[in-house]
Order: structure tokens, then sequence, then C-alpha cells
């Protein structure tokens, strides 16, 4: 009878001790598991950023002031001409074997760590995070302390067109930064007084509407449409597709239409550039002729039918281009991400 009971504790106690040993082996598979779903999430969070702020903002902004034809341009010693300039030794070559230096990515990108370093791609970071963070901040209080009776979306959206013409000024500095090579003095000395808001403000007007009538159009469109059409589209099975064109209205009239203003935003900006301040690509400061040189340093700035005028078509495709690949690869960079962080959590899910 003691070697049975004996026999039934030793079997009980390796069993417990086997299943203390398999929870102990769950939990640090289920804590390793989710701290590199964490990881995923925050690498991926992280390049999809970069891309944005890299080569949407500062590379498409590079992108709409760059003259393609400059009477000369430098390079990089050691280094192929048609991938960047060069900001200490000035070798002159003829235009005709040179192409623009936001032609590629990749070229845009070696340019702005030969002029500053691997940090250089984040520059003027801080006078965006300013005006981004002051402007979300004013797009929130705007609607909730303005009461309209319209829907909220469209509040917000009006809050977010004040914000940003409140922030036009900030978000010009911000040009300037991109554009212009490394000063002395402070990045918010280097912004211009407010009474140059009514130099950039209509600029500004015109790209802040479009953005959000881009998202407002919409949703007016859902509304006025009423249930009783959504009621007889739905019932013949076509919820699904009216939900995607939805979806995808706003994107589409986004890059139609706010693409065009936003560089005509940023080249009337780029025309503002104080004259002590050097570009860092080819830059015509006179925009062929619609600036006067003694208006040239903030004093006077270019039309917006100028700004489009004097937009080469090359210059054009070359922006367009910059910001799509850009979106493309964000597109690409969140399905992977997406799909890897899924993969991860089932992952983690069934060996736990």
């Amino acid at each position: 009878m003691a070697s049975v009971s004996s026999l039934l504790i030793r079997r009980s106690t390796d069993l417990i001790d086997v299943r203390l040993r398999y929870r102990d082996q769950s939990q640090v598979i289920g804590l390793l598991g989710t701290l590199l779903i964490i990881f995923t999430a925050l690498a991926f969070g992280f390049a999809i950023f970069w891309v944005d702020y890299t080569c949407n903002h500062v590379i498409g902004t590079l992108a709409a002031v760059e003259d393609s034809h400059p009477n000369s341009y430098v390079r990089l010693d050691g280094e192929d001409s048609n991938d960047s300039c060069d900001p200490t030794d000035l070798d002159i070559t003829a235009p005709a074997t040179t192409k623009p230096i936001t032609s590629g990515l990749r070229s845009a990108i070696k340019h702005l760590r030969a002029r500053g370093g691997i940090w250089s791609c984040f520059r003027g970071f801080r006078m965006y995070l300013a005006f981004t963070v002051g402007g979300t901040v004013v797009s929130f209080l705007v609607p909730a302390t303005i009461r309209i009776p319209i829907h909220f979306s469209i509040r917000l959206l009006f809050g977010q067109f004040v914000a940003s013409m409140l922030f036009a000024t900030w978000q010009m500095a911000w040009v300037h930064l991109v554009i212009a090579d490394k000063s002395p003095r402070r990045s918010y000395r280097r912004m211009l007084g407010l009474q140059h808001w009514s130099r950039i403000a209509p600029a500004a007007a015109l790209y802040n509407i479009l953005v959000c009538a881009s998202f407002s159009l919409p949703l007016a469109a859902r509304s006025l449409a009423g249930w009783t059409v959504m009621g007889v589209i739905a019932t013949r099975g076509f919820s699904e597709l009216l939900n995607f064109l939805i979806s995808i209205l706003p994107a589409i009239f986004f890059l139609l239409v706010s693409i065009p203003a936003r560089a005509i935003y940023l080249r009337v900006a780029a025309s503002m550039l104080p004259e002590e301040d050097d570009p860092i690509v080819p830059f015509d400061r006179l925009f062929g002729g619609k600036t006067n040189p003694d208006t040239v340093g903030g004093g006077g700035k270019l039309g917006l039918k100028d700004a489009w005028i004097t937009f080469e078509l090359s210059a054009r495709s070359r922006f367009f281009k910059i910001i799509l690949k850009a979106l493309a690869i964000e597109v690409t960079l969140g399905v992977v991400g997406t799909l890897l962080v899924m993969g991860e959590v089932f992952l983690v899910t069934s060996i736990r």
C-alpha cells in the first residue's frame, strides 16, 4: 500500500513539474512573441514614416523647386555627375550630360547625405513637428468651441483648414529650411515675420481648400445620397463596391488636384527665400523673370498662376513621380508589415 501511494505521489509530482515547465515555456514563448510583434510593428512604422518624411516631403519639396536646366551643376568629387551636387568641389559640367538631382530617390538621398550627413534626410523636422502638432491641436479645438450645425467630420476639416492657415508662415519656414543650406541662425529665427502671411496666404488657402475638399466631398455625397439609394444599392449586392468607391474617392481626388496645388504652394514659398540663404539644389530665384531681383529675399512673391506656368513639364513629371513613388513604397510597406504582423500573431497564438 505504501509503495502504491509513493508511486502515485511520484507520478503526480512529475506531472505537476511537467505542467509547470510547459507553462513557463509557454509564457516565455508568449513574451518573446509579443516583443517580436511589437518590434516588427515599430520597425515598419518607422520605415513608413521615414519614407513619408524624407521622400514625400523633403525630396518632393526639392523636386518642386529644382531648376531642370540650370546654367551649371555642381557634383561630388569622385561621383557620377548624374547623382548629386558637390558642396565643396565646384566642377562645372554641361547641362546636357547631367540629370537633375531629384530625378530619382537614390540620387536625391545621396545628395542630402553629402550635404549634411545621415540626419540630413530629416532636415527641418523640428519645424515640421512644431506646425504639425500646433495645427493638430487647433484643428480639434476649433470644432469643439465653434458649434456649426454640420457633420462632425466636416467641422473637423474646417478646423484643419483654419489651423493650416494660422500656421502658414511656419510651414513656409519649413520649406526654407528644407531647400536652403545650413545657417548659423536658429530655425525659429529663419522664420519670416507675420507681415509675410498675406503673401503666402493665397497659396496656402488654395492647397488647404483642395485637401479638405478631397475628403469632405465624398462624405457630403454619401450624405446627400440618402439611405434610400444606399438601401437599393445594397439590396442589389453592390454595397461592398459602394463602400470601396467612397473609400477610394478621397485618395483619387487628392492625387488629381492637391498635388499640383502643393507644387504651387512650395514654389510660392520658395520664391520668398531670404537672399542670404543658399539653396542646396539648382534654383532659379527669378523664376524665369516672374519675380524682380529687388523683391527677392522675402520682399516679394511669385503669383499662383506664374508658379504653375514657370513649372516646366519635365519638372512637373519629376515632381509627380517622386510623390507617386513615395506613396507606392508606403503602401507596399504597410501591406507587407500588416501581413507579417498578422502572421506572427497567428504563429504565437498557435504555439501557446
